[in-house]
């Protein structure tokens, strides 16, 4: 356990990140305006194709939806670029090391727990089989109950994701 304490003491803090933060001022907001474009893209699509399995919009079909998951997985990989840079480059912005940040920042760590468990709910998702059984869900079909349990659960964690994601400045 201390191997990877210290490997990860050593990884989360990138003075080539730190330097380039501090040599270009803008770099850091553009960061910022990234992570919550690639927020914008995966909160969203994933919550209204949560919200059509829990019934709301009913007469649509899923499978428009499902064209549009692709730009969540994008949403996804700017959050987390992004988010390496604000873990990488935070001795720049906040004389604190990264690893002292994640280990004493609660908002952090609750985040993180959120992204970790949305992450088993989707691998839930596909892996039981509820994925496919939703497939062709109509105008007008019902999800199955556990479709509906996965996606309520889902719409609930990147809500917390936000939430708890806009608490982490305060945390340190």
């Amino acid at each position: 356990m201390y191997a990877i304490a210290r490997f990860l003491e050593y990884w989360l803090r990138w003075p080539s990140v730190e330097n380039f933060l501090a040599a270009n001022r803008w770099a850091w907001p553009l960061s910022e305006t990234l992570h919550f474009v690639g927020l914008i893209l995966l909160v969203g699509i994933v919550s209204i194709f949560d919200l059509r399995l829990l019934g709301v919009a009913k007469r649509m079909p899923l499978a428009p939806l499902r064209k549009l998951l692709p730009w969540a997985v994008f949403g996804l990989v700017l959050c987390v670029a992004s988010g390496l840079v604000f873990v990488t480059g935070l001795m720049n912005n906040v004389d604190l090391h990264p690893w002292v940040a994640l280990q004493i920042d609660r908002y952090l760590q609750v985040k993180l727990i959120f992204v970790g468990l949305a992450g088993l709910n989707l691998l839930a998702f596909h892996q039981s089989g509820i994925s496919r059984a939703c497939d062709d869900l109509g105008p007008g079909d019902d999800a199955p109950p556990a479709a509906k349990a996965i996606a309520g659960f889902s719409f609930f964690l990147w809500i917390g994701v936000v939430y708890w994601g806009r608490m982490v400045p305060w945390g340190i």
